[in-house]
């Protein structure tokens, strides 16, 4: 089979959560290609991205849904990617074009950089990704808060796996980026208590979405049952 007869296959971002962060190009891709996959729970059935493209009123039948459960252990995760893998070039090599969305940015913490992996061992498939906003930008944009000035540096870390790191990190950079900290949120109010010097703190939960919530006082938070897509913003306050 000739490579021109194998159809495109793209990563498209479709942001944090907003539709109107819906990029031009993102929406043209959408609107264009044959199939849409896109990563949805396992158990409830439900799917964030989904949601997030709703308003573009696209048909129902162009969708495909893939069942992650997104826990820590990606053993069966990694056999829907390569499930779903399979799927994608079959569509692919009948010349059918193909989008996976992912909310934010796929190139980052996204569900598509497993899928472009498991779609490694066929170099006929031609990528195109297509960049979204990412949470980090969004948040920041939300709460007006500077993320870098002329020397400064910003660290993105996934809270479950960087707090025995934060101190050092808060030496390092200007600002960083907690995300996902519904699981560790009360290890990290522990943290801080012990971080020296002037810190500004913001929790923002489900940013762009109706459920956006943004909070600066994190004492407030203690013991509560936080949502998946939350995240926290930590700036070092400079000494003038």
């Amino acid at each position: 089979m000739s490579q021109k007869s194998v159809g495109a296959f793209y990563g498209v971002g479709v942001g944090p959560g907003d539709p109107e962060l819906i990029t031009r190009k993102a929406e043209r891709i959408l609107r264009a290609v044959d199939w849409i996959f896109l990563p949805s729970g396992r158990r409830s059935g439900n799917s964030f991205v989904r949601r997030i493209v709703e308003p573009l009123g696209l048909p129902e039948g162009k969708f495909r849904p893939v069942f992650l459960c997104m826990s820590r252990d990606r053993a069966d995760d990694s056999n829907a990617y390569s499930r779903a893998a399979s799927e994608i070039v079959a569509e692919l090599r009948q010349g059918k074009s193909v989008a996976w969305i992912t909310e934010g940015d796929p190139l980052f913490y996204s569900t598509f950089l497993h899928v472009n992996e498991a779609l490694r061992p066929y170099p006929e498939v031609r990528v195109e990704i297509i960049p979204g906003v990412t949470s980090t930008s969004a948040a920041a944009a939300r709460v007006g808060l500077p993320v870098a000035r002329l020397d400064e540096r910003v660290a993105v870390v996934p809270a479950a796996y960087g707090m025995r790191r934060l101190p050092a990190l808060l030496d390092e950079f200007a600002t960083v980026f907690l995300l996902k900290v519904h699981a560790v949120f009360d290890e990290l109010l522990a943290v801080l208590a012990s971080v020296r010097g002037p810190i500004r703190t913001v929790y923002l939960e489900q940013v762009g979405t109706p459920a956006e919530r943004v909070v600066t006082d994190l004492e407030s938070l203690r013991g509560q049952e936080l949502p998946y897509f939350s995240l926290v913003i930590l700036r070092t306050e400079k000494q003038e």
